[in-house]
């Protein structure tokens, strides 16, 4: 892991954080520093706010109370354009166009995050999650639930972003998808990539370097 140091701000951040959905505040003053370098397991009981958190993170949901800082910034003065270059997202459901093919998701998702991405490169991207080359050019709607998984995560890779975040992304996938996530998630915290995640694979939560418990609104640090 890649500390931050004192004159650099945290990747993002997020300070004295509530929101509330209707009269109920979800989360409460919360305090959260994604690292550079390092892979952050959030866990929770259901309806602890986990997705809710990382919504808030990604400036879909605007907060009550507090700030959310990116690279310093708070995300209100973040352009909308911007946070696709800088916070990248993996949902149990990826967020792909379905009357698109792999290759032109993976496309499609580099021209907004501002890069240009050769043929080599969309190749790679999807040959590193493990998408057989038969499936790069039909369209995603004729896809298995792991093959939509396995573009989506590459559809992370192609963002450049250095923060992810992570919401069960091993959801649908088998034992060499799941093997495939690890390793990627083992090279992003080797690139220096701030990664959040949360999820229940064993595998996956063997690879957290600092386990967080979201609680009453609250994280708390948990044991690995």
């Amino acid at each position: 892991m890649t500390p931050t140091s004192p004159q650099e701000p945290a990747p993002l951040e997020a300070r004295g954080v509530a929101w509330a959905a209707g009269e109920r505040f979800v989360l409460l003053d919360l305090d959260v520093t994604l690292r550079p370098g390092e892979l952050l397991l959030l866990s929770g009981h259901n309806g602890a706010g986990k997705t809710s958190l990382l919504d808030v993170l990604r400036g879909e949901r605007p907060v009550d109370r507090g700030a959310v800082l990116l690279q310093g910034v708070p995300l209100p003065e973040v352009a909308v354009h911007e946070l696709p270059r800088h916070v990248a997202s993996l949902h149990h459901r990826p967020g792909l166009y379905f009357d698109l093919t792999g290759r032109e998701n993976l496309t499609l998702m580099a021209a907004l995050c501002g890069h240009t991405l050769s043929v080599a490169e969309v190749e790679a991207a999807l040959t590193r999650v493990g998408l057989e080359p038969a499936a790069w050019d039909r369209r995603v709607r004729h896809y298995s639930r792991g093959m939509k998984q396995r573009t989506g995560l590459a559809r992370v890779l192609v963002s450049g972003a250095r923060v992810w975040l992570l919401d069960e992304p091993s959801t649908g996938l088998d034992p060499a998808g799941r093997a495939t996530l690890a390793q990627v998630l083992r090279d992003a915290r080797d690139e220096g990539r701030a990664v959040m995640v949360v999820t229940h694979d064993p595998e996956l939560i063997a690879l957290a370097d600092r386990h967080l418990v979201l609680r009453g609104g609250q994280v708390h640090e948990g044991a690995l």
